[in-house]
């Protein structure tokens, strides 16, 4: 069982490395409307525990660990969105093979 990290989401990407809509939740929130439109570049990023839902950023400003312990994993893909399927420019990385 996996639990989802909640305080970091995926954005845009443009001029600058975070744009809007900058908070981007990798799960359902039904509060959350934001909606990545055509012909942007966004990074979906999907953050994952085995037992935290909260990463807290260490001293350095890099490292990050689970405010409840386990293991953290983040994964990250950079896309265009497009009106049908996307470019997925990060699939050269081998993720899915």
């Amino acid at each position: 069982m996996h639990k989802q990290i909640k305080n970091l989401t995926g954005h845009s990407v443009g001029r600058t490395l975070h744009e809007e809509p900058h908070e981007m939740a990798n799960y359902c929130d039904r509060y959350n409307t934001a909606c990545f439109k055509k012909n942007s570049v966004v990074a979906i990023e999907t953050f994952i525990s085995t037992r935290s839902t909260i990463a807290e950023t260490q001293a350095d400003g890099w490292t990050l660990t689970g405010n409840e312990g386990g293991f953290v994993a983040q994964h990250e893909h950079t896309i265009t969105v497009t009106g049908g399927m996307p470019v997925i420019f990060t699939a050269q990385n081998g993720i899915w093979d």
